[in-house]
């Protein structure tokens, strides 16, 4: 776990970031091509000239070229102290994590998407409200990434997400359970798909068999309408559009004199507002958010999903308001971001330095509020457990890396 000689955290995420700067590169070529949005407004009709789609494309990947750049910037201030903490102590925390949470979804339907209250007894609701501020799946990456590779404990972790995944009707967690993978199994992956080429023609063929399978499972938990699409349309129109704000940013662009108009109902603060709810509950959350902007001008809507507004997106509406409505805004994420990235320097487990750059990839593709100061909450939370229940207390940082 302690070689001399380590990669930085970028050479470990690597192919997720190639992962989701593709997805805004063909997202993009997409809505050249066909004429039409993929993701969240598909398929509906593309009028933006081919320069303004490339613009939108660039600001898109911006966000993740930036972090990249910072992240590297941090790598060369390594810190003097690490902390590690005990594998019997991690495992404990993340099995009452999950226990606690899988609880909650059961008796409570706490979590469950689609649905934007739970119901709970008085007594029980500031239990839940406390839980609800550690994020399960980040519970499950953090403990993947932190411990040795072992089969028999990641599949504990993994079996534990998934379980809490489909309980609340999402397949979210199959992303972050291939991120984490990823990551941590990085060498291992790159030498078999060296020896075993084939390996990658077949992944590329059951793919689609793959992803429709996860978009029928959740439209079933859902209760959504059943429709049947192409192949193009399932991994291109769905599934690639899902991973990039791209379209969704296009989508505000093409209508930008609407959402000039309908930005002015924001509050001017929406954007701290929506970051507090991570730690002081939906109750200081903000009436309207650039997220339900995006859906209440696509479609009637009655439920309480929302569309990703992209950081150039929320930044772009934000810019209606006013100017320094998005320069604030541009500072907090910075900000967010830099905080998640120098505390991940002092993680000393395995290959725990990488959850911060990891996980960053979903609040930057989405620019959520609440998802940027959840990530930055809970990695302070794995920090100062890491800081309590360390086995070994500080360790110099000049025998760790990652």
């Amino acid at each position: 776990m302690n070689a001399p000689h380590q990669d930085s955290v970028q050479e470990h995420v690597k192919l997720i970031y190639g992962l989701f700067v593709t997805a805004a590169v063909i997202s993009c070529l997409y809505c050249v091509v066909m004429g039409q949005f993929n993701g969240d407004f598909f398929p509906q009709p593309v009028f933006l000239s081919v320069p303004s789609l490339l613009i939108v494309m660039i600001a898109c990947l911006v966000p993740y070229f930036a972090t990249w750049k910072l992240a590297g910037a941090l790598e060369r201030l390594p810190p003097r102290w690490m902390f590690e903490p005990s594998q019997s102590s991690l495992l404990i925390f993340m099995l009452a994590g999950f226990a606690l949470h899988i609880a909650a979804t059961v008796l409570y339907g706490v979590g469950v998407l689609d649905r934007e209250f739970y119901s709970a007894p008085p007594l029980v609701v500031p239990f839940i409200q406390v839980l609800n501020r550690l994020d399960p799946y980040y519970l499950g990456v953090f403990y993947i990434l932190a411990t040795p590779k072992r089969t028999s404990t990641d599949l504990l972790a993994i079996s534990l997400m998934m379980a809490t995944g489909l309980l609340r009707a999402g397949v979210g967690a199959f992303v972050y359970i291939i991120i984490a993978l990823t990551i941590k199994y990085r060498f291992e992956l790159l030498a078999l798909c060296r020896r075993m080429p084939w390996l990658i023609v077949g992944a590329v063929v059951a793919l689609p068999t793959i992803v429709s399978a996860l978009y029928e499972v959740r439209g079933r938990l859902r209760g959504d309408a059943s429709y049947e699409y192409s192949l193009s349309e399932m991994m291109l129109g769905r599934f690639v559009g899902r991973l990039s704000s791209f379209s969704n940013v296009a989508y505000i662009e093409q209508f930008s004199q609407s959402f000039a108009w309908s930005a002015k109902s924001l509050e001017p603060f929406y954007f701290a507002k929506q970051a507090l709810v991570s730690l002081f509950g939906s109750s200081i959350a903000p009436g309207l958010t650039p997220e339900r902007l995006l859906i209440a001008g696509n479609r009637s809507y009655e439920g309480y999903s929302t569309f990703m507004a992209g950081v150039p997106g929320n930044l772009y509406i934000a810019w209606y308001i006013s100017p320094w409505v998005a320069s604030f805004n541009l500072f907090l994420i910075v900000a967010i971001v830099t905080a998640v990235l120098w505390m991940s320097r002092y993680f000393g487990s395995g290959l725990s330095r990488t959850f911060g750059i990891a996980m960053l990839v979903y609040p930057l593709t989405s620019g959520v509020a609440n998802e940027f100061s959840s990530l930055l909450f809970n990695t302070a939370i794995f920090l100062i457990f890491a800081v309590i229940f360390g086995s070994g207390g500080l360790r110099s940082a000049g025998h760790h890396g990652v």
